[in-house]
């Protein structure tokens, strides 16, 4: 693996718990010390929901799209298997990543079930 030269913090309220570093240059992302293999895409779609985590984020800030320009099948389909292997990379730290149908995503910390449930 190489150096990692300039790690950031992702602080928000709704990680507590977790400890979220990622760098951009490196398109790396390390949770609770562990490193977390992510495609430059995924990394791209995974930010956004970073720091945004417990608000809804949409497709056109997720895709990068000014406007509201409607998706293609296309676009969905791999936007969605995108989704789910970066959900099946975070599930084992407690992180979900839910789709709001025709909105976009949303990314919670397994908290949010224990606060449910009390």
């Amino acid at each position: 693996m190489p150096e990692v030269t300039s790690l950031q913090q992702v602080e928000r309220p709704q990680l507590q718990g977790h400890q979220v570093q990622h760098s951009d240059a490196q398109h790396l992302l390390i949770i609770d010390g562990a490193v977390v293999p992510c495609t430059p895409a995924e990394y791209d779609l995974l930010m956004p929901l970073l720091h945004h985590t417990g608000e809804p984020v949409p497709f056109t800030r997720l895709l990068g799209v000014p406007g509201q320009r409607p998706l293609t099948r296309s676009i969905r389909r791999g936007l969605t298997q995108q989704m789910s292997r970066l959900r099946g990379r975070l599930w084992p730290f407690g992180l979900d990543i839910l789709c709001l149908n025709s909105y976009g995503y949303l990314l919670l910390s397994g908290s949010h079930e224990q606060a449910e449930e009390t």
